[in-house]
């Protein structure tokens, strides 16, 4: 394991960002969405998992992850992906798509409402 999975498990994050970091991949038959069409869909909003995971995007740049683990950061959006710095100092952007009218991070359905 590199450097990077190191630091990556050290911090408890390894199997969240165990998928590519590559935005290209997000997922391979979904629609890419551009900055303003994310900010619409999660800006300000708590998304979920269909195993309950939730992911809040407050409207003031903050992040919070709340499922196998916890962590906190902030978040910027960009074309297709989600931009996450966590507190603990780690980058990761995340790929946003679309596919049969459903919102994916990543390879993961998630569904947003008001409430981040």
């Amino acid at each position: 394991m590199g450097l990077q999975g190191v630091l990556f498990a050290a911090a408890g994050l390894l199997p969240f960002l165990a998928a590519s970091t590559e935005i290209a991949q997000a997922h391979p038959s979904g629609l890419r969405l551009g900055a303003q069409e994310i900010t619409q869909a999660v800006h300000g909003k708590l998304c979920t998992t269909p195993g309950g995971a939730r992911f809040a995007f407050g409207a003031d740049g903050h992040f919070a992850y709340d499922g196998l683990w916890q962590t906190t950061g902030s978040y910027v959006v960009a074309d297709n992906s989600i931009v996450v710095t966590f507190d603990s100092g780690l980058r990761r952007a995340f790929a946003i798509s679309v596919r049969d009218g459903v919102l994916y991070m990543e390879q993961t359905r998630v569904s947003c409402a008001n409430g981040g």
